[in-house]
């Protein structure tokens, strides 16, 4: 009797840590904003003809770390009568090794962008959609890929 009161317990026992473990892998619920974004735009008021240096900075949120691969990518698609298709990517073109952080920005470069306006770009002031991606890591146990649609306040003279 003693040994299938043991069994019994001992089966208590692995099914309590079944469950207990079950309920400690709760599923990692990402950041809504993993980083802080600014863009910034020089000059402020630009020419028709002319052209216009985006400036992105990325910052990561306290726990969160920037991938270097797959690479950051800021586009901006082109605006006829306005701007000109515009692409640029920052970080590595090739995996990383993880274990040794590598593939993880100690602090994000800046994204440069530079915005070709068209001739006939009426004055004023106006907003550019752009689309921002990258991809973060939290405590290397979750990562995910973020796509952050933009607007950049464009004001030609």
């Amino acid at each position: 009797m003693n040994e299938r009161i043991l069994r019994s317990g001992l089966a208590w026992v692995v099914l309590a840590g079944i469950v207990g473990s079950s309920t400690l892998a709760a599923p990692i619920k990402p950041p809504e904003n993993p980083a802080r974004i600014t863009v910034s735009v020089v000059p402020e008021m630009v020419s028709p003809g002319g052209s216009a240096e985006i400036t992105l900075t990325l910052e990561p949120i306290s726990g969160v770390k920037i991938n270097r691969y797959p690479q950051i990518k800021l586009q901006v698609p082109g605006q006829e009568g306005l701007v000109a298709e515009a692409e640029v990517r920052i970080g590595s073109k090739t995996p990383l090794p993880l274990e040794d952080g590598a593939n993880f920005w100690k602090k994000v470069d800046p994204v440069g962008l530079t915005l070709r306006i068209d001739d006939a770009a009426a004055s004023g002031e106006h907003e550019i959609e752009a689309k921002l991606t990258y991809y973060y890591c939290l405590s290397g146990n979750f990562c995910a890929p973020k796509r952050v649609p933009l607007t950049i306040s464009l004001d030609v003279e």
